[in-house]
């Protein structure tokens, strides 16, 4: 009966947590253009592991945000290109990796390779250049 009453306690406290918790916030931003990286992972070379190496093509997108241009990839099925240049998406940031929202709800997970200043953000004074 403890167990039991262990339980629901646990169970209640998770359901109030999720109730807390706001739903995350979007800001819109556009696809402006994809390159194509190669990664190269090379391994073993132990005792009587051979060295190898493989290679992964990953695509790398930039998608320009209202203050920052991000440089993201590793977006799972986003990789395929389900989008067109230009096309505006919502997304979110949270720590190293912005996630993009589907139509249905769910997301997409990115890792953000780099960042920098969207041009609209920088100051328009001479001297700071």
């Amino acid at each position: 009966m403890t167990i039991l009453r262990a339980a629901l306690l646990v169970v209640l406290a998770a359901t109030i947590a999720a109730a807390d918790q706001a739903p995350p916030t979007y800001q819109k931003g556009t696809i402006k253009s994809w390159d194509i990286r190669v990664d190269s992972d090379t391994s073993g070379g132990g005792g009587s592991t051979p060295v190898t190496t493989t290679k992964r093509r990953a695509k790398v997108y930039e998608l320009n945000g209202a203050d920052l241009i991000y440089k993201i990839d590793y977006c799972g099925a986003f990789q395929a290109g389900k989008f067109d240049i230009g096309q505006v998406v919502e997304y979110r940031v949270d720590g190293e990796r912005l996630y993009i929202r589907r139509e249905e709800g769910k997301e997409y997970k990115c890792k953000i390779e780099a960042t920098k200043a969207a041009k609209s953000a920088k100051s328009d004074d001479p001297t700071s250049h």
